[in-house]
């Protein structure tokens, strides 16, 4: 300890609590470092507003009738506009200001219970005149002008230290600390429990309130430390132990001329004397360099005050505690913001140490330049003159500090009380119901400070959630006039959200842009608002320039993504999407997906997790979206479907209740997750149809397809109408494709050539197209052209005569369109029994090498239904496992699969395999009825029963499942379950059909009807 040589003879007890002093200023000083990265960013958060985009995405495609269709989803895009968040007291450094304050409260009284009688008297006086300060009055524990709190707390303070120094002065210091921190401590816990306020909020006015004292303080602390930099400089010239390695007086003046002209020029540009921003040495750097050195220089000048202090017992400490109170009160207000009182803080620092810096300069040039000249250790001697007296110093410093200030026109007061009257401002905006006062205090403070940028954010903070717009407005413009800042920027142009204000919008952000043209989030959001028009160029433009600037580019990146991908820029879009491949940012990652979804881009090979919170944002939801969207992992369904299930109960996300159910629809029917369940796929999705309102049309819509897909083509022309009649107008060409399909020729060519609304002309072409087929004859297929025949053949091949079709089949020579019309061929050629032609015509046009597609997999059900029918039912089980199916077609692998078990006398196996089947393909009317028939040969009639029942409830139009029905019910002497199968099979017949298939079951009727006579 060569710097303090006094350290081993100081008692122990001291020595720890000097280390502790030490450790909470340094701590004081990191809470200032903190407060001055982050203060802004905590109390005015920039936030990052995420909004949605949609982008066209589709699944199941198929081709009904050569007409595209397909199952079109919004793959949602995600963009983020940058805003200052709502207003946020961080609470923890006000309980971090609290605890110093009430330490350094601890130390001082401490400190001042040891000093001799005439300091001690002065240092009571402080101390009640700080305490007197906190207006703890105020917090109406008694009443508001009761002084019995202040009079209590100063009594015992005063009383305690009285009684250390007059009687009990053998006491340690460790001893007198002790008793005073417990005092504190009491005091504090009594305070919290009396006070009216929450614990929070009583440490807030305590702390608000204590400020202007702490700054008294700052100020006195920042006087004896103002001229520690020069003295440092000295000691830097002249300590070395070889003369010949010290500086002389040249290298003195010019290194002290550099630092005061740092500090001049700072003082200058604050009072406006010269416009030109001066990139120098902060003043808040420069204090922290004094108080470094202070510490030192305060050792060397002991002599000065020895007759009041002692440097190891009083002055070091008392010097700590000065240090505590400002660092804490520095770090408080760069903590909170207060940009008036950090202001202050800068002038204080600016007047004190140009004021008294030059008085030191004088003083050390007049008495010791020779002897610096002469490159002796003057640093030595420096507090012993012979021409000019120290106390000199702080006559000249003090004179030029209030010709300073004055020349200021006390700009640094009324900065500070510009910080204060914003602290009075938080404090009572957190404890009114209706914060008059808190409005009233920071009108006030930007009355005292011009650029007082705290109280005008915070007053159209307070409009902003009362909802004043043109206050709020106001309040931002006059800021913005009086010192524009991009946070003022970011506020003003998040006012402007109609569509109405748009020029007013692109306006606001040009010229935040052109005063700083360097800052991300605005250029970030002016190219976000210039992809809302036509000029792409220069929403591109800006968002390179933001990503050029920007310390978060994986935003701006996600931003550049949606962009191109909404302004149909798709192959840019998927290059950047491969571009930014590596990124992990939950947005970009978002955006990369929807590409995907929506322009055939690589799949992303860093998928998002499922989202841990229950409450999803726009953002997280987006993610969980287009992640559903993909094929899942089988291992992750348990979790997928509990975390949807969730997700769907959750009162917060109502925003996208529909979009969650129409992915648990999707998931239900694809089976992206777990096996399929399309029974309850459709019912959720008719629920949702039902229930949703204007978007009703296009959840029927997809109901239609999907009883497309197994072709249920009468219950999809019902979906269709419906999703018509909601104002859905892809509909209509579905519609028309539906109803040919289902026989309904009339209603097909009155849609397609009626007054619908087609979307474009295309649509309309398709389906003008399908009504001419439906109305042209044999003779004029042959002669039309290939597309048209095979359209032709597809509708008819089950009713014209077979030489017919054969001579319009055999017309077709496009060669994709071929197997497309040899599929029709091979169907009727099974239906009459022509088993050598349909199997050599599925050799030929689907040999082992065609692709597997949904025309393979329909060519494979025709080979096994030609196996089954011609009695190869080895041949079936053998290449039945190795035939490709579609998901459509899966229903028909079991039913055959179900089918062979039955022939080979394996009732478990079938049992099994039709129950797969009933789950999975509930569309399909050949698989139920063979299982009906199983069931009823297993002596499960009720099951039979059942499952038709089941059938019927997912395909209501099937005659004859419905007939099926009547005939169980019938068997079981459900008589008056068959007379309602039986009115709701009437209207879906024709009435001779009807009449035959009564005569088909009068006997059973005739039976159950004796049964019941019987039974009355």
């Amino acid at each position: 300890m060569k710097l303090f040589p006094f350290w081993p003879l100081v008692e122990p007890g001291r020595r720890f609590l000097y280390f502790l002093l030490v450790l909470l200023v340094l701590t004081a000083v990191a809470f200032g470092v903190y407060g001055f990265l982050h203060g802004q960013q905590t109390v005015f958060p920039l936030e990052k507003q995420a909004e949605l985009f949609p982008a066209e995405a589709h699944l199941n495609p198929s081709s009904p009738l050569l007409t595209p269709m397909r199952v079109e989803v919004n793959a949602y895009l995600v963009t983020e506009r940058y805003v200052i968040g709502p207003m946020q007291l961080p609470l923890w450094a006000t309980w971090t200001y609290f605890v110093g304050l009430a330490v350094a409260l601890t130390f001082f009284w401490t400190l001042a219970s040891t000093l001799k009688r005439i300091p001690y008297y002065a240092a009571v006086l402080l101390g009640m005149l700080w305490l007197s300060t906190l207006n703890l009055d105020l917090l109406g524990i008694f009443s508001e002008t009761s002084r019995i709190l202040l009079l209590t707390a100063l009594g015992t303070l005063g009383a305690g230290s009285f009684l250390f120094q007059a009687f009990w002065t053998r006491v340690s210091f460790l001893g007198r600390f002790l008793f005073f921190g417990l005092l504190m401590l009491l005091l504090s816990l009594a305070l919290f429990h009396f006070s009216p306020l929450p614990g929070p909020l009583t440490a807030l006015h305590v702390v608000n309130y204590s400020t202007l004292a702490s700054f008294v303080a700052s100020v006195l602390f920042m006087v004896v430390v103002a001229y520690e930099n020069l003295h440092g400089l000295l000691w830097f010239n002249t300590q070395a132990q070889q003369p010949q390695r010290r500086f002389g007086l040249v290298q003195f003046v010019l290194i002290s001329v550099l630092y005061l002209g740092n500090l001049l020029l700072l003082y200058l540009r604050q009072t406006g004397m010269i416009q030109f921003d001066f990139t120098g040495l902060d003043a808040l750097l420069v204090f922290l360099c004094s108080t470094l050195v202070g510490l030192w220089g305060l050792k060397q000048r002991q002599g000065q005050y020895t007759r009041f202090f002692s440097f190891e017992t009083e002055a070091a400490p008392l010097y700590l505690v000065l240090a505590l109170l400002t660092f804490l009160n520095l770090g408080y207000a760069l903590m909170l913001a207060n940009d008036p009182l950090v202001q202050a803080y800068r002038n204080a620092v600016i007047l004190t140490h140009l004021a008294y810096g030059v008085a030191f300069f004088i003083y050390v040039l007049v008495n010791f330049g020779p002897l610096i000249k002469q490159k002796l250790r003057v640093y030595k001697v420096v507090y012993d003159p012979r021409q000019l007296p120290y106390f000199t110093v702080y006559l000249m410093g003090t004179v030029l500090l209030v010709i300073m200030l004055v020349r200021s026109q006390y700009a640094m007061y009324f900065q500070q009380q510009a910080g204060y009257f914003n602290y009075l401002g938080d404090l009572y905006r957190q404890t009114e119901e209706k914060p008059l006062l808190a409005e009233q205090f920071y009108n006030e403070a930007s009355i005292q400070s011009r650029n007082n940028l705290r109280s005008s954010f915070s007053l159209a903070d307070m409009y902003h959630q009362a909802g004043s717009r043109t206050l709020e407005m106001h309040r931002l413009q006059e800021a913005l006039e009086r010192r524009p800042s991009p946070e003022g920027y970011l506020r003003l142009e998040n006012l402007f959200t109609s569509s109405s204000d748009l020029f007013d919008h692109i306006k606001v952000l040009q010229e935040a842009v052109k005063t700083f043209p360097t800052h991300a989030p605005l250029l970030n959001n002016l190219g976000l608002l210039y992809g809302t028009t036509a000029f792409s160029d220069s929403a591109g433009f800006y968002l390179d320039a933001a990503l050029a600037q920007s310390e978060e580019p994986e935003v701006i990146q996600a931003n550049q993504l949606a962009f191109l991908a909404s302004h149909k820029f798709p192959q840019q879009a998927k290059e950047f999407s491969q571009r930014y491949q590596e990124g992990t940012y939950g947005p970009l990652v978002t955006n990369r997906m929807a590409i995907s979804l929506a322009l055939g881009a690589p799949k992303p090979q860093n998928i998002p997790p499922l989202p841990q919170d229950s409450s999803l944002t726009t953002q997280t939801f987006a993610s969980f979206y287009n992640r559903q969207l993909f094929p899942g992992n089988p291992k992750d369904s348990t979790t997928t479907f509990a975390t949807l299930n969730t997700l769907l109960r959750q009162e917060e996300n109502q925003p996208f209740l529909d979009d969650l159910t129409l992915i648990k629809a999707l998931q239900l029917h694809q089976g992206s997750h777990s096996l399929p369940k399309p029974a309850q796929a459709k019912a959720t999705l008719e629920f949702l149809a039902t229930n949703s309102g204007g978007a009703a049309g296009y959840y029927f819509d997809i109901l239609g397809q999907w009883m497309m897909q197994g072709k249920l083509y009468p219950l999809a022309a019902e979906y269709f109408q419906k999703a018509r009649q909601a104002g859905y107008r892809d509909a209509h060409l579905h519609a028309v494709v539906a109803n040919a399909l289902a026989g309904n020729y009339g209603e097909a060519t009155q849609i397609a050539l009626g007054a619908s609304d087609f979307p474009d002309p295309a649509q309309r072409k398709a389906a003008t197209q399908l009504a001419i087929v439906t109305q042209m004859s044999p003779e004029q297929a042959v002669n039309a052209p290939d597309s048209l025949k095979v359209q032709f053949l597809q509708l008819k091949a089950a009713t014209l005569p077979l030489d017919q079709l054969e001579n319009v089949a055999n017309g077709i020579t496009t060669q994709a369109l071929a197997p497309v019309a040899a599929l029709s061929l091979v169907e009727r050629y099974i239906q009459e029994g022509n088993a050598t032609t349909a199997g050599n015509l599925l050799r030929l046009h689907f040999p082992a090498s065609f692709p597997k597609n949904s025309l393979k997999s329909q060519a494979n059900l025709l080979q096994a239904e030609l196996w089954w029918r011609t009695g190869q039912v080895q041949e079936l089980s053998t290449q039945l496992p190795s035939l490709y199916f579609t998901p459509q077609d899966a229903g028909a692998k079991l039913y055959y699969q179900a089918l062979v078990a039955q022939r080979n006398k394996n009732p478990k196996a079938a049992t099994n395999l039709f129950n797969q089947l009933l789950q999975r393909a509930p569309w399909f009317e050949a698989g139920h009825l063979a299982a009906a028939d199983f069931f009823i040969s297993q002596k499960q009639p009720m099951r039979a029963y059942n499952l038709l029942l089941e059938a019927i409830g997912y395909n209501p139009s099937s005659v004859v499942l419905r007939k099926a029905y009547v005939n169980v019910a019938l068997d079981q002497g459900l008589r008056e379950y068959a007379l309602q199968g039986l009115e709701q099979l009437e209207p879906l017949v024709s009435p001779q059909e009807y009449l035959t298939f009564r005569k088909e079951i009068e006997p059973k009727l005739q039976a159950s009807e004796a049964l019941l006579q019987e039974w009355q």
